[in-house]
């Protein structure tokens, strides 16, 4: 009898959907007329390729590392982190080059459910999440001697292109974890730690990094009332008032100098977008299917459904193109739109890249593959209890 394993990647926030994010609902939708036939298209492609012989496109494989029975890994630029050792004793964490293998350092690290990591210049910022995907503990260490520079409570919100963090606490609650900030939110040096500000907040909020010269936070607090701070030092530049909406780590969105946001209106959804810093209103698309999200996919506001995903111009809110999901497939990174089809080659998972409306195959996964972490030119997979695969992605 055939083999089946269930393919789970997790790329974490800098490759795939933010990990305190919830995907979209599975709650099927008609297939509208407009692009049914985009979806045939598709389909005969890929039962062409599943029938041939196994891809190989971007994804070339790049060797193995042996690893502890247990450990769990994950990905942070191009370094690999392992954490292994014994229930209730200090871990040790191992970093490698990618997509060499190189190991790097081992260093004693503290116990976690589970860890998420960023590479920031010359440090890795890794979180230790509890058991309800809480962000309990950040560290800073060194990439290229693992040595610890700083460690603070909570999470740290990176800001790209600035050397500044945003330190912030997440809701105490099962069902709140990840989606609203509550305590204080703080600047913080990443070089250093040191905190350069601090605003409490009254109740809970949403932060918003907003890349940019000058980079700016935005605070979207619980009233609806929004605030756009200077990063720097944290002086008010910009307030308003937005419409009532599920307010998220993942909505609103800044997108390319817009604020998408997705909120109700009448019986369905919209989608507005806002200029910034001044808040104001500049144009609103229907939001189409129920349990929609609006992802940033390589600078378009992309609404992501069950059935489709549509493009928007996040100046415009002018559609730019749209892609059926083909039954099987699933996102599991953004910007770019990695998908996978488990058991779709003999038992293996086909990769596949969204090239705006389009589907290019990347390669195979070999049977038996149940895990999986991705950088922005690597792909590292558990092959066994004690060995991780690793795979060059390539253009």
């Amino acid at each position: 009898m055939e083999s089946r394993a269930t393919v789970l990647i997790d790329l974490g926030t800098e490759r795939g959907l933010p990990d305190v994010e919830t995907p979209p609902s599975s709650e099927s939708r008609r297939i509208s007329a407009r692009w049914s036939a985009g979806l045939l298209v598709v389909l005969l492609v890929l039962f062409g390729v599943t029938a041939a012989d196994p891809p190989h496109g971007g994804l070339r494989p790049g060797g193995n590392l042996a690893v502890p029975a247990g450990s769990t890994f994950f990905v942070a630029g191009d370094v690999l982190l392992v954490s292994a050792g014994p229930a209730g004793r200090p871990n040790s964490l191992t970093a490698y080059d990618l997509p060499s293998g190189t190991r790097r350092w081992t260093v004693s690290a503290a116990t976690a459910s589970r860890h998420h990591a960023e590479l920031v210049g010359d440090a890795i910022l890794i979180g230790e999440l509890d058991s309800v995907g809480r962000r309990t503990v950040t560290t800073a260490r060194s990439a290229r001697t693992g040595e610890v520079w700083w460690s603070r409570p909570g999470r740290v919100l990176r800001v790209p292109g600035s050397s500044l963090g945003l330190g912030v606490s997440e809701v105490r609650s099962v069902s709140g974890a990840g989606r609203r900030l509550e305590g204080d939110v703080e600047a913080v040096d990443l070089g250093t730690g040191i905190v350069r500000w601090r605003l409490p907040l009254s109740s809970t909020a949403v932060v918003q990094p907003v890349p940019g010269d000058p980079a700016r936070v935005l605070i979207l607090h619980d009233n609806v009332t929004a605030e756009l701070r200077d990063l720097g030092t944290g002086d008010l530049v910009s307030s308003g008032r937005l419409p009532p909406a599920d307010y998220a780590q993942s909505n609103p969105r800044v997108i390319a100098d817009r604020l998408v946001l997705r909120h109700p209106a009448g019986r369905g959804f919209s989608v507005t977008g806002y200029d910034l810093p001044g808040l104001t209103q500049r144009w609103t698309h229907p939001g189409g299917e129920p349990g929609e999200a609006v992802r940033d996919c390589q600078g378009l506001a992309c609404l992501d459904g069950e059935t489709r995903v549509m493009a928007l111009d996040p100046a415009s809110g002018t559609e730019r193109w749209t892609r059926a999901r083909p039954p099987g497939w699933h996102s599991i990174v953004w910007s770019p739109d990695i998908l996978l089809r488990p058991d779709a080659y003999r038992g293996q998972s086909l990769l596949a890249v969204a090239e705006g409306s389009a589907l290019r195959i990347l390669g195979a996964l070999p049977a038996g593959v149940v895990d999986c972490r991705a950088g922005p030119a690597s792909l590292v997979c558990r092959t066994a209890p004690d060995r991780l695969g690793v795979w060059r992605l390539s253009a």
